[in-house]
């Protein structure tokens, strides 16, 4: 069936592979929508929306399947947890018969979100990061896809492409003004696709290092770190509101058996993310903890700098977020009844996650 533009539409994290053989039309296609996504980021805000708009039309049909019913997360993850989150967030987690096409999608579906963010606040350093995190993912799928590889593809797109409609009238900072909901919701859509595109870089680590490629290790290490640290920037743009509007608009639409609640089976949580949990219990501990464990010291440099991203980035934006909302006072809605403050619980998972990435002790300083 035809893809829906309402809903942020993503492949399961474990469609999201190394490569993708591509068809020379899907091939086309592709490689000029991320082209004009590219011309766009370096274009004015103001006329981002309309660009980009153009380049998911020329994408369409993206014809996608459903997931069956009791799917498999391919983790201890529940299928009911995950459309749980889904459903509160507006995201479909869907099969494509071109994958490539619906990667495209979500990225330049997200960035629309982030663009209705951004276009309402003044200019700050989380903003650049998200956006560089944008940019570094185009780039990320350029090489996935195999689009640097064939100097045919840009001759081929220079005969197909035509001129951009911009439409200068429009201006998006006209819209009416995001609700805190909003905000929450598109901000989660851009970290999703951040943990989509992690994803796919990790794996690409781990096959380089695997084949003794040390040169595109470095690379993937780079990629990666970038991804990490505008990951947590997404994360504390996502906040971007008071306190107080958090308890009153956001933490009730979350929690089961409030009157302002969106879920219906239990509290929700960014534990049931299915790209978070995927990441960390697939990616990270199956097939990154075994390449860390025997990582070559000439790879050490790149590898501190990952580690430190993951801290520094991820880790540090979710625990900011969380302090900000009185994480440092009150434990997480899916353990409600702990005792533990919710920031306590994020400082623990820092640590044992850093250790996954730095099994010997390189940046940690701790023992194996």
């Amino acid at each position: 069936m035809p893809l829906s533009l309402e809903d942020l539409c993503l492949l399961p994290p474990q469609d999201l592979l190394n490569t993708y053989p591509l068809s020379q039309p899907i091939t086309i296609q592709v490689h000029q929508t991320i082209t004009q996504f590219q011309q766009a980021l370096s274009g004015e805000e103001s006329l981002q929306a309309n660009t980009i708009n153009t380049a998911l039309q020329q994408l369409t049909p993206v014809e996608v399947i459903p997931l069956s019913e009791e799917f498999s997360t391919g983790t201890n993850l529940k299928w009911l947890q995950v459309q749980e989150f889904d459903r509160y967030m507006e995201v479909q987690h869907v099969k494509a018969e071109e994958p490539a096409k619906l990667i495209v999608t979500s990225l330049l579906r997200a960035y629309l979100g982030f663009l209705e963010i951004s276009t309402r606040l003044p200019f700050n350093s989380n903003k650049v990061s998200v956006k560089s995190g944008f940019k570094t993912y185009a780039l990320l799928l350029i090489k996935t896809f195999g689009l640097e590889e064939d100097n045919s593809i840009k001759n081929i797109y220079n005969l197909h492409h035509t001129s951009t409609n911009y439409h200068p009238n429009l201006n998006i900072a006209t819209k009416p003004i995001l609700s805190p909901l909003q905000v929450w919701k598109k901000g989660h859509w851009v970290f999703l696709v951040f943990s989509q595109a992690l994803i796919l870089s990790l794996n690409r680590l781990v096959t380089a290092i695997s084949n003794g490629q040390l040169d595109q290790a470095k690379t993937e290490f780079e990629t990666a770190t970038a991804l990490m640290y505008a990951s947590g920037a997404a994360m504390k743009l996502t906040g971007n509101f008071t306190r107080e509007k958090y308890e009153s608009e956001i933490r009730p639409t979350m929690t089961t058996g409030n009157l302002q609640s969106l879920v219906q089976s239990e509290n929700l949580s960014g534990l049931m993310m299915w790209e978070h949990d995927y990441l960390i219990n697939v990616i990270c501990k199956k097939k990154l903890l075994p390449i860390m464990k025997t990582l070559p010291s000439i790879l050490a440099a790149e590898h501190e700098k990952f580690v430190r991203a993951y801290q520094r980035g991820i880790s540090d934006g979710h625990k900011s977020i969380c302090a900000k909302f009185g994480g440092s006072e009150i434990g997480s809605l899916i353990a409600a009844s702990e005792s533990s403050a919710a920031i306590k619980s994020l400082k623990k998972f820092e640590k044992s996650r850093s250790k996954i990435l730095d099994p010997q002790g390189w940046v940690t300083g701790e023992c194996p």
